[in-house]
């Protein structure tokens, strides 16, 4: 059984250095509520519901010709602090504070050529908000970019209502540090 729901998404164009742009829209986006591996995110399953929308981002890239990403432990530590900051209120549901999250990034990584971040909440499943970026064009975009590292982070917020964020990283290769 199908249920729509409506996920308000906001893009950001690719970051590099300090060039970043923010665009508002809302979509419908299917939830299921079977028990397979498409089941909405639930307490305790959030490291699951990430490494489900790697595969996800992963096998559209794949369909493009595109490398997969890896999923990189201090991107991801940046993806769920903000996810947690918007499940509690603590900053407004969008990419406030994006600069400081890529410049932690960089004092850890070193270099960083570009970044850009997803970020989505509602009841959804790992298929349906990556679907959800899919179908937007600017989430696309972050999710077909020149990037090779990735950091996903969930939280759960008031309502039971789930937040994402994505972080994509373009990192020399000579000196990616995961």
């Amino acid at each position: 059984m199908f249920n729509q729901h409506y996920c308000k998404i906001l893009v950001l164009a690719t970051f590099v250095f300090a060039a970043s742009q923010s665009v508002a829209c809302s979509r419908p986006v299917a939830t299921s509520t079977s028990t397979s591996a498409n089941t909405t995110a639930r307490e305790g399953d959030e490291k699951s519901v990430e490494e489900d929308i790697l595969f996800y981002v992963n096998k559209f890239r794949r369909t493009k010709g595109l490398k997969p990403l890896e999923i990189s432990n201090v991107i991801s530590i940046e993806a769920r602090d903000h996810s947690k900051s918007m499940a509690t209120g603590r900053r407004n549901f969008g990419h406030d504070g994006f600069e400081s999250r890529v410049d932690d990034i960089s004092k850890k990584l070193g270099t960083v050529r570009a970044a850009a971040e997803n970020v989505a909440y509602g009841n959804l499943s790992a298929e349906a908000v990556v679907d959800g970026w899919i179908k937007s064009p600017g989430h696309r975009k972050n999710m077909l970019g020149d990037f090779n590292l990735i950091g996903i982070g969930t939280a759960r917020g008031k309502g039971n209502i789930v937040y994402f964020t994505q972080i994509f990283i373009n990192k020399p290769a000579a000196t990616a540090k995961k």
